[in-house]
Order: C-alpha cells, then structure tokens, then sequence
C-alpha cells in the first residue's frame, strides 16, 4: 500500500533524504520547486514498517499483471501502469493540499498497482475470484467492493494509520477509466473522421439532387426562370465539386 508519512520526518534533522528528494511531497510537485519526477519516482520507493504492504502489492502484480499485460499488449500495459499512478498521485497532491497535509510524502506503487487490478476486473469481469482467499466472487464485484472500502477507509479511516487510501481510489478509478475509455483518443477520432465523411456524402447527394431539379427546370423554362439565389447555388455547387476532383 502507498504509505504516508507525518510531516515531522521532513525535518532539517531527517536521515532519509532519498523519501524527501523522491517520494511523493505533494507541496513540492505543485509549489515553486516543481519536482514533477516525484510521480513517478515515488512508486519505486517503499516503506520497510510494514513489509505486508509491499507483499500484498507484489501478489496483485503478480498475479493479475500478467493477463492484463496479455489481453492490452506491453506498450498499453506500461501506459496503464504508469498512467495510474501518475494520476493517483497528482489526485493526492491536490487533495493532500486542499486539507492541508501538502508537506507528507507518499511512497509505494499501490496506485498503479491497485490500477492494474482495476483493470482487471474490467477485461474479465467474470472471472471468479477468492475473497479473503475463501469466498467466492465475480471480479467486477470485487473491484467495486474493494473501491468501496478504500473511499470508506480514505473518508472515515484514521488519519495516522501511515496509508495514503486517496492515493489507492484514484489509482483504482483511473485503471478502471482506462479499459473503460482505453481506445477514446483513436476510436472518437475514427468516428469523427467517418461522422465527417459521412455527412459530406449526405451533403453532396442533397446537393446533387438540387442541381438536377434546377438543371430539370433549365430545360423545360429556360435559365431565366431561375431565381438568383438558384443561379447562386449553381456556382457554389459546380465550384464545390470541381474542388472535389481536383
């Protein structure tokens, strides 16, 4: 799990300069220094309190990375994981800051982690998985179980328990908007590009329709009976198509 520190360890005295120069310092990320490494330095760095933590995190990658990384490819999975959490981390600087813990670092991968297990639950979201390693439950149930204790946990947890849980729901929020949104960016560009297309051939037939009923009225009145604004269609759309074939 991320683990957050109190502030006191930040001090002139502090023996550990590698968590204050690479954790998560949210006031460091987003005030004047600008140590924009720190979100992605922090996930390389871990607590050694509680080694439970870092075991528990090393199971999840362990055992649900690998077909996560199969069904997304290695590019999209480096994406996923990184992505996660650098966006749990810059969710915590913000939230962090706003309730005045700007000065805690956070270290430890579980955002990212926690993001792949997101991810997960939504590839396969009915794989069976093991409860408390005895009940059993759909993977897309388990997701949103394990979201819900950790929004509980980060609302009505206590403060000094040394674990950063907004840093965990938003490492599993952006995990499961990845799979959810994962190809917005190419397919919405896709589907814009054929909207477009689309509606360019719908115009051209509107407009060809128009043409032959003026051109029909040419020949049975004469270019006379055309009104000016009918004469004024006739150029744009003669000019619309020779733009077309050119």
């Amino acid at each position: 799990m991320s683990r957050s520190f109190s502030a006191s360890t930040l001090g002139a005295g502090d023996p550990d300069p590698i968590i204050r120069a690479l954790g998560l310092v949210p006031e460091k990320v987003l005030g004047r220094s600008l140590s924009l490494w720190q979100p992605v330095t922090y996930m390389f760095l871990h607590s050694l309190d509680n080694p439970l933590h870092i075991v528990f995190n090393m199971f999840i990658l362990g055992m649900f990375a690998p077909e996560v990384e199969r069904a997304l490819g290695q590019k999209r999975f480096g994406i996923l994981y990184f992505g996660c959490g650098i966006v749990a981390a810059m969710v915590s600087c913000v939230v962090m800051i706003l309730s005045g813990e700007g000065s805690i670092p956070v270290i430890g991968a579980s955002g990212a982690i926690l993001g792949v297990l997101a991810a997960y639950g939504s590839l396969f979201p009915n794989r069976t998985l093991r409860f408390f390693m005895v009940y059993p439950m759909k993977a897309k149930h388990f997701i949103w179980l394990l979201a819900g204790l950790e929004v509980m946990a980060a609302f009505m947890g206590n403060k000094d328990s040394g674990v950063a849980y907004i840093t965990h729901v938003a490492g599993l929020a952006a995990g499961f908007l990845f799979i959810r949104y994962r190809w917005t960016l190419r397919s919405t560009m896709r589907r814009r590009a054929m909207r477009r297309t689309n509606r360019v051939r719908e115009t051209d037939r509107q407009i060809r329709e128009q043409v032959d009923h003026l051109l029909a009225k040419v020949n049975s009145k004469g270019i006379k009976s055309l009104t000016w604004r009918e004469r004024s269609f006739l150029k744009r759309a003669s000019k619309r198509f020779k733009k077309q074939h050119t």
